[in-house]
């Protein structure tokens, strides 16, 4: 029986109620039903009557749930699926009770309003299961996509043959380099979770950077971190360090001149906002000697990440004068549990 119940569970998911996306799918829908209903009901009462009945109590309780579940959204979303979808059931029937039965005591017609309830509720999380569903064929490409996009052989290469030139005259710097090569690629390959934090992030991208200053001498690369935004914030699996490394082959690399790159973090308003911006050499530039093509595959792969993550939520853009090349991303702020301990702590 448990199996049972387990199987009819996992037909049903809870939408995101931190969304803006899932927000909109649900009042959308909601208002199509409240729209739609009265035309399948046999009733002598006008059209546009019965609109106004059902908006009465559908209003409320809709307002109610949607406030319920941003709010406990960090609670439920810890939860394992079954208990997820059952406490939001029962949180949001009791919700409906409160409001049809006690505030608007909706007593001869509450057996009506129960079936359209329960229509209504157990049809989106039944999307909500198909679309997550449906969404993990694309979640694994853009995994394996990610996976075989992300180190450049000539980036390997490079810092291996820096760490053997080192060995002898800085074995300290050898050392730290092969340190965070090992670091990389044990956060590149590791199995999981597609989401990471804002910390783990910056502490990746700090690694990566290393090795480039390392490697290519530290007045030749600069970076500034102006790091503002909670280190628990959700984030896509490698955020950062595919773009950091763009910045360098397309920024610093292609050039004799030393080069800047900047990271910027930012919480406003339970947004958080990226910012990578580093120098930019137009490819016919005489002070381009490595033109190299644009490489755009670690911002598509980032953006299709985002959708898949975050729906319309997550944005990234690119901006480009003559000298500066930027890329903006805005994501949802969204706790998730770590381990990191404050790398930017006083």
């Amino acid at each position: 029986m448990p199996n049972i119940i387990r199987h009819f569970l996992s037909k049903f998911a809870v939408p995101n109620m931190r969304n803006l996306a899932s927000q909109v799918r649900i009042i959308l829908t909601i208002a199509v039903t409240v729209l739609f209903l009265p035309l399948i009901t046999i009733s002598d009462r006008p059209y546009f009557d019965q609109v106004l009945d059902l908006t009465d109590w559908v209003a409320p309780t809709l307002l109610a749930i949607l406030l319920k579940g941003y709010l406990m959204y960090d609670y439920i979303s810890k939860l394992p699926r079954e208990q997820e979808v059952v406490i939001s059931y029962l949180s949001n029937l009791l919700i409906f009770v409160l409001i049809n039965y006690v505030l608007f005591q909706s007593h001869d017609n509450f057996w009506v309003h129960f079936w359209q309830f329960n229509m209504t509720v157990f049809a989106l999380m039944f999307y909500e299961a198909n679309r997550r569903q449906s969404l993990k064929p694309a979640l694994a490409e853009a995994r394996l996509t990610a996976l075989t996009a992300r180190i450049r052989p000539h980036f390997l290469f490079n810092s291996l043959n820096a760490a053997i030139s080192l060995i002898r005259l800085r074995p300290y710097d050898a050392e730290t380099l092969l340190e965070n090569l090992a670091n990389l690629f044990r956060a590149q390959l590791r199995d999981g979770s597609q989401s990471s934090t804002l910390g783990q992030e910056i502490e990746w991208a700090q690694e990566y950077m290393a090795i480039e200053q390392i490697r290519m001498g530290p007045t030749r690369v600069q970076v500034m971190w102006h790091h503002n935004a909670p280190n628990d914030a959700e984030t896509p699996h490698l955020l950062l360090q595919p773009l950091l490394e763009n910045a360098v082959f397309h920024g610093i690399e292609s050039t004799h001149r030393p080069g800047c790159i900047t990271v910027i973090t930012e919480l406003k308003n339970r947004w958080i906002y990226i910012t990578i911006e580093n120098p930019y050499v137009p490819q016919e530039s005489e002070l381009n000697i490595k033109p190299h093509k644009g490489n755009s595959m670690a911002l598509k792969n980032l953006k299709e990440r985002l959708a898949l993550m975050y729906d319309n939520d997550a944005t990234a853009r690119t901006e480009q004068t003559d000298a500066v090349f930027r890329i903006h991303i805005r994501l949802p702020y969204y706790k998730k549990a770590s381990s990191l301990n404050g790398l930017f702590d006083d």
